[in-house]
Parts: C-alpha cells; sequence; structure tokens
C-alpha cells in the first residue's frame, strides 16, 4: 500500500483527537477507502514524530466512531461507509432500450390499479378520509395498529396494538430501531453480504460494523458466537427470510440456535421481514424465538406495491415509548394515507388477493430462471424477487457487471453489499420483478446474461504513459 501520511500539526486539539480527524477528513475526501489497511501504530508514530501511545489512543478513537476496524494479528482496516454507498448499481429512472435487473421491486398490473381506484374512492368520504387527514398520535392511529396487530397474529406474532408503531416502511423502521438502543461506537453484526439498509445505518450512526459468515440459510451461528468472543455484539440486524442479496432463507431449527446465542450472549435482535409476506407456510418469525428482546419490522412495498410505503414496527415489551421518540426526530408521524388504504386492504381481502398474485408471477420467473441457468448455481426461491447467481471461473463480478452493461443489460454485483474487508464473490443479484415487467423482454433478458456468462471478459483498455 501506498503510505498514508496526515498533517496534524496545524491542529488545536490534542495529538490523538486531532489524528482520529485526520482519518476521518481522508475517508470522507476518498483518500483513504474501505478496506485499506492504515500504517502501524510504530510505523506512523516514527513520521510524525508522536509516541506510540498517542497512535494507539487515536485509532482507538477512529474505532469508536465505527471509522475503522482492528485485526487481531493484521492490523488497522478502514471500514466507514459514505452514505451514499451503492449508488452506481442501482438505475433510478426507466432506460430505453434497456433491460434492468437491477432494482428489487414487485410486479403489479391492472389488478393493481384497479385496487388503488377502489381504495381512493372509499377514502373520499366519512370516517377514512377523517382519518387521513390526522397528524396525531405520532405512533399511528389506532385503527391502523388494530390491523397490524391483526395481521401480525395471523403470522404468528402475538403482539397488542399498543406496541406497535407505524413507520414508513422497513428501512424506516430499521432506522428507529436502531436509533433507540445503539449509541455510536457500538457494534452492530449482519450477514457478511447485507442490504444497503445496514450499511448506511452503521456509517451515518458511527457504529461498528461486523459482517458474519453466511451459509443457504444465513448467519452461521458458529461464526456468530465466534464474532462475538472477539468484540461484543449489540445488536444483530438480519434478514432471514430471502436476504437480500444471495436469497437465503433461514429454516426454524437455526432461527432458534440464533436465538438461543443472542438470549445467551444479551445481543438485540433487529428482523427485518420485508420479503416474509410472499412466502407461504412460512418459517415462524425471528422474534418468536426471543420476543424479549428482538424488534421486528415488516412491510408491503415488496409484496404488493412499492408505494405503499406503510410498515409495522414491534420491540420487546416496553419500548414502544422510545421507539415513538426515535420515529419523531425523522418526520413526526408515517404518513396515514398508505396506511389507510392498507388498513381496508387487509380487512377486505385485497391484501391476500394481490399477495397470491404476485406469488404466481414470480413463480414462474423463478422457473424460466431455474431452467435458463440449469448449467450454473443459482439461488432462486419460487417466492423471491432476487435471485443469487454465480459467475463462472473466467468471470469477475465487477467485470460482469461492467461489459453487461454495454450491452445494455443491468444487474447487481456484490459490491454495494460487503461489509468492509468481507469476501468479494464471485456472484451478481437478478431482481426479477417489475423493472422488467414484460415476460418476453424477461426471457429475453436472462438468455442474454446466459449468453454472457459462456464468453471470455473482454481484456481492459492498457494505459500508455510517455515517459521523457
Amino acid at each position: 500500500m501506498s503510505f498514508w501520511l496526515p498533517n496534524i500539526q496545524d491542529s488545536s486539539s490534542p495529538r490523538y483527537a486531532a489524528l482520529a480527524d485526520a482519518i476521518e477528513d481522508a475517508i470522507n475526501q476518498k483518500r483513504l477507502h474501505p478496506g485499506q489497511q492504515l500504517p502501524t501504530h510504530r510505523e506512523l508514530a516514527h513520521k510524525l514524530g508522536i509516541s506510540v501511545q498517542t497512535v494507539a489512543r487515536a485509532y482507538a478513537e477512529a474505532e469508536r466512531r465505527g471509522l475503522t476496524a482492528g485485526e487481531v494479528g493484521r492490523g488497522t482496516f478502514v471500514q466507514y461507509l459514505t452514505p451514499d454507498v451503492g449508488q452506481g448499481y442501482v438505475a433510478e429512472t426507466k432506460q430505453s432500450g434497456v433491460i434492468d435487473f437491477s432494482n428489487i421491486s414487485p410486479l403489479r398490473d391492472d389488478l393493481h390499479v384497479q385496487a388503488l381506484k377502489s381504495a381512493f374512492g372509499n377514502m373520499a368520504t366519512g370516517s377514512p378520509l377523517q382519518r387521513a387527514l390526522e397528524y396525531r398520535p405520532s405512533q399511528g392511529l389506532i385503527p391502523h395498529r388494530q390491523a397490524a396487530a391483526t395481521w401480525l397474529q395471523r403470522h404468528g406474532i402475538s403482539v397488542d396494538a399498543d406496541n406497535i408503531v407505524i413507520t414508513n416502511g422497513v428501512a424506516h423502521g430499521i432506522w428507529t430501531a436502531m436509533a433507540s438502543v445503539l449509541e455510536p461506537g457500538d457494534v452492530v453484526g449482519t450477514e457478511a453480504l447485507t442490504q444497503t439498509t445496514n450499511l448506511i445505518n452503521a456509517s451515518v450512526m458511527k457504529l461498528r460494523h461486523r459482517g458474519i459468515e453466511i451459509d443457504d440459510q444465513g448467519i452461521v451461528p458458529d461464526a456468530l458466537e465466534e464474532a462475538h468472543r472477539r468484540q461484543p455484539i449489540k445488536v444483530l440486524s438480519l434478514t432471514p427470510c430471502y436476504n437480500n442479496p444471495t436469497g437465503s432463507l433461514m429454516g426454524e431449527s437455526r432461527r432458534r440456535e440464533i436465538a438461543e446465542i443472542a438470549r445467551r450472549n444479551d445481543i438485540i435482535i433487529i428482523e427485518n421481514d420485508v420479503f416474509g409476506p410472499l412466502i407461504p407456510n412460512r418459517p415462524k418469525p425471528l422474534c418468536t424465538f426471543a420476543p424479549e428482546r428482538t424488534y421486528y419490522v415488516t412491510s408491503f412495498s415488496k409484496a404488493v406495491m412499492p408505494s405503499l410505503r406503510t410498515g409495522f414496527l414491534c420491540g420487546p415489551p416496553g419500548t414502544a415509548s422510545r421507539l415513538i421518540s426515535r420515529l419523531r426526530a425523522t418526520g413526526y408521524m408515517a404518513n396515514t394515507w398508505p396506511a389507510e388504504i392498507l388498513a381496508g386492504w387487509m380487512f377486505d381481502g385485497t391484501v391476500d388477493k394481490l399477495i397470491e398474485w404476485q406469488r404466481q408471477q414470480l413463480s414462474e420467473r423463478s422457473k424460466l430462471l431455474k431452467k435458463t441457468f440449469s448449467a450454473h448455481r443459482l439461488v432462486s426461491h419460487p417466492y423471491a424477487l432476487h435471485a443469487w447467481l454465480t459467475l463462472p471461473e473466467q468471470w469477475r463480478s465487477q467485470t460482469f457487471f461492467e461489459q453487461a452493461k454495454t450491452r445494455r443489460l443491468l444487474v447487481t454485483p456484490p459490491d454495494p453489499f460487503i461489509v468492509g474487508r468481507g469476501e468479494d464473490p464471485h456472484a451478481i443479484r437478478l431482481a426479477v420483478g417489475d423493472t422488467v415487467r414484460d415476460k418476453h423482454d424477461f426471457l429475453a433478458g436472462v438468455k442474454r446474461i446466459a449468453a454472457l456468462l459462456e464468453e471470455s471478459p473482454e481484456p481492459p483498455p492498457q494505459v500508455f504513459q510517455e515517459h521523457a
């Protein structure tokens, strides 16, 4: 590595604080990058003319801020990720002539349009309209929380409406839960490949983020025990149903084992169940095995429609007031309009109808994927909105991503999901939902991806420099 040397001479702060500030500034200015190793204590002390103890104190402060991670016997590495993590890998707008497998979004058709028209009509007068105009309570309107409680009880989660907080979707719920239990410098553990929400939250909240080894069922129990032994984990933020990006589905015995490890080591759990409603006869939610320490979050933006950004957050008994205080900091309360629509749909069965339609469509696409990529390793569950495709030996994920773009195909490499210096698997995520709405385009796209898999990567352009 090139030797990084900060300038701390002009700082009025104590030397250790000035050095920690310099590390943070270098990361923000992209002069230090995630995964980069910092100089050893002795090297940097010698170059700066300060004591080894001062460098050690500065590195400890940088780790407390969530900027770096120390690994015994290996050194100190940058792990701070900026809040724009993941940008550039997901298309924000539809591009003409491009087949887009980058953005996870549920399918929709006229069935959804008619459901919305009917909902708007029902909400135009009387009590529904009055509820949609309400501005309090911050926790969410009582009828909406009662509908949420009824829905959760149908899925094995026994919770009172008074213990539910209505949020603007799962990402909002996860942030609210994290903000209620974590302080800067605390350690949050996630899957080694995790959703970008966890990466962004760890960055903004100045948390120390630890990626834990995963297999086809998610977090590996022995790896969780070892990670906690090396550095105590305060919160474990997981997606047991269809991890994003790997698509892993955690079985009930694994969930029970993870819950017991958390209980034994006093680890708080945040369970993201945004994909759970898509799975018929699904495994019991993780929170049912450790209700005294689990914050459970779900929504319907993935199972029904993306604009239905209403989420349900419930924590252990006695935590609602703290969750509400954190939620107020992000907009005082969740939007009542989609919450009113969702409550009505739960009552009249529309949600069940739309979810069942979604399952049928996704099941058909999963069959197409498995048939097209039969010669390759593919994780594709019948009701999942994304699949995880391992690339052939000749391909690296970033190279495949870039060369697919030249052929007007958008896929997602693992880069935006990797925690710290975690392993970079040679695989890509394929979104199978609404970004490719037309079935013919979907099949044409996966066939073009399959054809590219069989090719050899094009060599990168050579750059020649003139020498005097």
